[in-house]
């Protein structure tokens, strides 16, 4: 019997020393090396994957952030150049009436909201479509403006509901202009592609590139109103007349919104 017994206690004694040595040292490097087996290359692509999408996103974000300042800096500076066209017209206007009138007066015309839902600037023309028309009080000739006194362009043709507008850049439109801080008056004609040419600069004219061409108020349009700036001048020799480009400040990414000057 006591044989029988100690044999049983040695057998038992064994069994639990395999088990523990089996849950130690076997089964733990087996299970860590079987589960790191699985996870390892599902865990690679994700990481390498993710920071992928974490990089992309990141530039995606940036990228919009820049854009919208630079919308709302070019707004911004239009405003800017509109306010200090209309204090050069004022100054103008101011001593013009100190000297001759001894009075000041002002014509303040009403505007009214426009909104473009379809623009055409490929040849032979420039135009855009308001949302505006004859029974708002549209007319044919009222000029169009956005946002800091910025010349969009003229009304040509006048629907019920909306209006079809010339804009700077359409070769039909020509403008009776004049170089900001100064008295030299020039002539803008669209050229399409976003380009204004200006007429009439005299060789002796003093025109620099990067101007400011505002509205001369000589051809009916309010005066003041941003038109362009100068982007090249060329002076032929021989000639009486330089040749200049400039760029409208209309753009039509910085949105939608629009006036038309009531006359």
């Amino acid at each position: 019997m006591a044989k029988n017994f100690y044999k049983k206690y040695l057998i038992i004694v064994a069994v639990v020393a395999g088990v523990i040595f089996f849950n130690k040292y076997l089964a733990d490097n087996f299970l860590q090396n079987f589960v790191y087996k699985i996870v390892k290359k599902p865990g690679i692509f994700l990481t390498d994957n993710l920071l992928d999408f974490s990089r992309y996103t990141s530039e995606f974000f940036k990228i919009k952030y820049a854009a919208e300042e630079k919308s709302k800096f070019q707004e911004e500076n239009n405003i800017l150049r509109g306010q200090l066209a209309e204090l050069d017209s004022l100054r103008r206007e101011n001593k013009f009436l100190r000297d001759e009138l001894k009075v000041a007066r002002r014509l303040v015309s009403p505007l009214l909201l426009a909104r473009i839902f379809n623009i055409q600037r490929n040849a032979p023309s420039s135009t855009a479509l308001i949302n505006i028309g004859t029974k708002d009080g549209i007319e044919k000739k009222m000029p169009v403006i956005a946002a800091g006194n910025v010349l969009v362009g003229i009304v040509e043709q006048v629907f019920e509901d909306s209006a079809l507008v010339l804009l700077v850049d359409d070769p039909r439109v020509k403008i009776s202009g004049r170089v900001l801080e100064s008295s030299i008056l020039v002539e803008t004609k669209g050229e399409l592609q976003n380009i204004l040419g200006l007429n009439l600069v005299a060789n002796s004219d003093d025109i620099k590139e990067g101007a400011v061409i505002v509205t001369s108020g000589l051809d009916g349009l309010p005066e003041a109103l941003l038109v362009a700036q100068v982007t090249k001048i060329e002076s032929p020799s021989n000639a009486l007349f330089k040749t200049v480009t400039a760029k409208p400040f209309f753009d039509p990414s910085l949105g939608s919104s629009l006036f038309v000057i009531l006359q």
